[in-house]
């Protein structure tokens, strides 16, 4: 099933760009660059509290307020995604495909309304997180670091 392998390489992506992260030092998960977000870790912030909104939108919740959630460091971000996608997965699980195709109605934080399909909104995080983690590649070149690649083709293989 194409959303199982989007969702398993999303699991993947995030968790191989913070282990990077996590082995280049805390002080280049704080630095602050020219991006959308300050740093790193205001990315990742931005990042997971969109996932958890999505989620929750996902659920029924049509104006979900936006959960703050600690990613101080690399490692407890990590820690965050992970237990954040378990919730993901066992909700997803208990999702049939009529459930999956319903429209939803949901609006976002600047108040815009929206209908859309579960389906719909999980390519929508996913793709959103993909975009931040090409920025926060940016921002790790700018501090003269290696970036990682995380595109969908060196997702392994085994995984899919």
């Amino acid at each position: 099933m194409l959303r199982d392998k989007l969702f398993a390489y999303h699991k993947w992506a995030s968790q191989e760009i913070l282990s990077h992260i996590e082995g280049l030092g805390e002080e280049i998960y704080t630095k602050e660059g020219d991006s959308s977000f300050p740093s790193i870790k205001e990315t990742v912030s931005h990042v997971i509290t969109v996932e958890k909104l999505w989620l929750l939108r996902m659920t029924g919740i049509a104006k979900p307020a936006a959960e703050q959630f600690g990613v101080d460091t690399a490692a407890e971000a990590k820690e965050a995604f992970m237990l954040l996608h378990a919730e993901m997965e066992l909700y997803f699980s208990s999702l049939n495909e009529e459930q999956w195709q319903k429209l939803m109605k949901f609006t976002n934080l600047r108040g815009d309304s929206f209908e859309e399909t579960r389906e719909e909104m999980l390519f929508a995080f996913i793709n959103h997180a993909s975009y931040h983690r090409g920025q926060i590649v940016s921002l790790l070149r700018q501090f003269g670091k290696e970036g990682i690649l995380t595109d969908y083709i060196y997702f392994p293989k085994e995984n899919r």
